[in-house]
């Protein structure tokens, strides 16, 4: 029962996350990316910086696309 509980929570935030992580991975501008954060603003969800590191801490991002998002996010 303790695993099925646990496949339905993972299961219940995988969309989300893998929808962003598809998002951040086809973004080719600044304009983009801010596009995305603007959205994520409108939720009530946690900032695209800490999406962002979450999501590199996890493994779940490489560390080259952070690296461009994070950089993209600080120079604007």
């Amino acid at each position: 029962m303790f695993l099925n509980l646990t496949t339905q929570q993972l299961l219940a935030h995988r969309p989300k996350e893998d929808t962003l992580i598809d998002a951040l991975r086809g973004c080719r501008t600044v304009h983009e990316l801010k596009a995305i954060e603007h959205r994520l603003t409108t939720t009530d969800s946690i900032p695209l910086f800490d999406w962002i590191c979450d999501l590199l801490v996890q493994r779940r991002i490489s560390r080259g696309l952070a690296a461009r998002l994070l950089s993209q996010l600080h120079n604007t």
